[in-house]
């Protein structure tokens, strides 16, 4: 963004700059405000840090690359009007500010969204493509009918029932307790476990078929039944019963690795 803003500014010289040069240089003022930008829009980061939720891939599919687009019109419009003030050149005032927005949503909008929208189509279509393949292995193992398992359970040291892995679906965090999900007979059971999920993956890291998809979600690999997919990133179905299980993008690589994908990609 802040190199989008350098080449408009230093070429296309808009809001009359060529007339508000520092030194009768069109780079160097250039730089200024795309250097003012770049500062200004280390805040998003701040934002991610403290509302990590609010603005988790989960949430938003096209309204983040609207909110984000409109965001930074609003950084960039904020950045030029301070340094303008600062520098005695534009009016100290709400119409002055808001002049400058309108300049900088017309002259920059549209490209933003533009690029947005594209890398929104471009990641979509890769991860259909990814999806497709991992479900494609999903279909192919189902024909290979395994041996019937021995049962293996599943460490938890402050539950006395056993739970057999090949019956565990997926446990989740809610805060000091778990809320593990068990299939039986076709249904689905929920237990409450006073544990944290980091004291569930320690206990269990012998098991492969466990796998941490998100910070608060641990599932068996083995039931997964179909695997979703959007610009956003992958959803796991899990049991007809329970609702998907979206995948952070961290531990999309991962997954895709689990899943055999270049097999079939």
């Amino acid at each position: 963004i802040a190199a989008g803003v350098f080449l408009v500014l230093s070429f296309l010289q808009p809001f009359n700059l060529g007339d508000r040069n520092i030194l009768d240089n069109p780079f160097l003022t250039a730089a200024l405000y795309a250097g003012g930008s770049y500062v200004t829009m280390l805040i998003n980061f701040v934002w991610l840090k403290f509302f990590p939720r609010f603005f988790s891939n989960e949430r938003w599919i096209v309204g983040k690359e609207l909110f984000m687009c409109v965001y930074q019109m609003m950084t960039i419009a904020s950045t030029i009007w301070l340094i303008n003030y600062i520098r005695g050149v534009f009016p100290p005032n709400i119409h002055g500010y808001l002049g400058m927005l309108w300049v900088v949503v017309s002259v920059g909008f549209f490209p933003c969204l533009t690029a947005q929208l594209i890398r929104h189509i471009y990641f979509m279509k890769r991860r259909l493509r990814k999806a497709t393949a991992m479900n494609i292995s999903l279909m192919l193992d189902k024909k290979e009918t395994p041996a019937e398992a021995d049962p293996q359970f599943i460490n938890l040291q402050r539950f006395i029932k056993p739970i057999d892995i090949n019956t565990f679906i997926s446990a989740e965090s809610k805060g000091d307790y778990l809320v593990v999900n068990v299939s039986n007979n076709g249904s689905v059971e929920e237990l409450t476990i006073n544990a944290t999920l980091e004291e569930f993956e320690a206990e269990n890291t012998h098991f492969e078929q466990l796998f941490r998809c998100r910070d608060e979600f641990i599932i068996n690999k083995n039931k997964i039944t179909w695997v979703e997919s959007n610009a956003a990133g992958y959803k796991l179905q899990l049991h007809p019963k329970l609702p998907s299980v979206f995948v952070s993008g961290e531990k999309a690589i991962e997954l895709k690795k689990r899943m055999d994908v270049e097999k079939y990609a």
